[in-house]
């Protein structure tokens, strides 16, 4: 499992982190990351913004360790079902949202995710001061945020608390001055995991170090002299009125599925022109989401919907 990070020389001073959370992450097309869309979305404003990404093409026995958790990602599946009420459409849903979060139920593959992802920021950080000094700025004036999606918020907040309290990594936000510009979290199943996993209990590996499970849910931070830092100034949760994975069916908020951390900035997207109205509406939908072709129009989960439905608070927040 090998994992090379990224590195570039820096154009302007504002840097993003793309976290892959579902789909092919090889193809670049929605549901994987959907970098096109970000610059067109961005447009000339933003193209200085040096654009990093992070996917799982890395872990080459993904869909292998897969079929070892048969069993426990149908548990999960259960679970999900019986929060939802048990019906057929019901079922629809669990299958998706089960496919999407299995790689909790491996140590290996969480471990090798948080592995790659800190290597990747500690190389962001690296690349922030060498661009800075060769212009002969300071690096603190050069900002980082992180765009993640899906399963990819979970390893988001996984490594912003294993960062914001761990010396070794280098990359806390007082004591290392890593303070991140901006997180958003779109279509964030952390609480949804949080919930599960404890219906399941011994079924989740290794639950005691992840910081989803064992800890209450808050923004990540470092306490330093008596003083608690954030890992960001702000952090965004932006999820859809019809995403189960968020934590809405219906229009309607699943509070055993939503994640609502304290001081968070909640961004809920209207979703009802999505002609997904019903369950079995939004079943069809999350069904046929990544069969071939790609993602369909009215996906309530797609990470490309979401940036465009953000577009005006990502240029002011990411480009600031």
């Amino acid at each position: 499992m090998s994992f090379e990070p990224q590195s570039m020389f820096w154009r302007g001073k504002r840097a993003v982190l793309l976290v892959h959370g579902i789909g092919d992450a090889s193809t670049g097309k929605d549901g994987a990351l959907p970098i096109d869309v970000l610059k067109e979305l961005l447009g000339d404003d933003g193209r200085d913004l040096a654009i990093y990404r992070l996917n799982y093409d890395f872990i080459n026995d993904w869909m292998a360790t897969k079929v070892q958790f048969a069993a426990i990602i149908t548990a999960f599946k259960n679970a999900v079902r019986l929060k939802l009420g048990d019906d057929d459409t019901d079922g629809t849903i669990a299958e998706y949202a089960g496919d999407i979060l299995w790689p909790v139920l491996s140590v290996s593959i969480r471990l090798a995710v948080r592995d790659a992802f800190i290597a990747q920021l500690a190389q962001m950080q690296i690349d922030r001061g060498e661009s800075a000094l060769q212009r002969g700025d300071d690096p603190l004036d050069y900002q980082i945020s992180i765009i993640a999606h899906s399963l990819g918020c979970f390893h988001t907040y996984e490594v912003l608390a294993a960062i914001a309290e761990e010396p070794s990594h280098e990359l806390r936000p007082a004591s290392d001055l890593f303070t991140l510009e901006s997180v958003f979290l779109m279509a964030s199943p952390v609480q949804l995991i949080r919930t599960t996993a404890g219906l399941l209990g011994p079924l989740v590996p290794d639950a005691g170090s992840l910081a989803t499970i064992a800890k209450p849910l808050a923004i990540p931070s470092e306490t330093r002299r008596g003083r608690r830092e954030r890992c960001t100034t702000q952090l965004f949760a932006v999820t859809g009125t019809h995403d189960p994975v968020g934590g809405h069916l219906l229009g309607a908020r699943l509070d055993w599925a939503f994640m609502n951390l304290p001081d968070q900035k909640t961004v809920i997207v209207p979703q009802q022109a999505l002609d997904i109205d019903t369950k079995a509406g939004t079943a069809a939908a999350l069904a046929h989401a990544f069969v071939k072709g790609g993602p369909k129009p009215n996906d309530p989960h797609s990470w490309a919907n979401y940036l465009t439905a953000q577009a005006e608070t990502l240029r002011d927040v990411v480009l600031a």
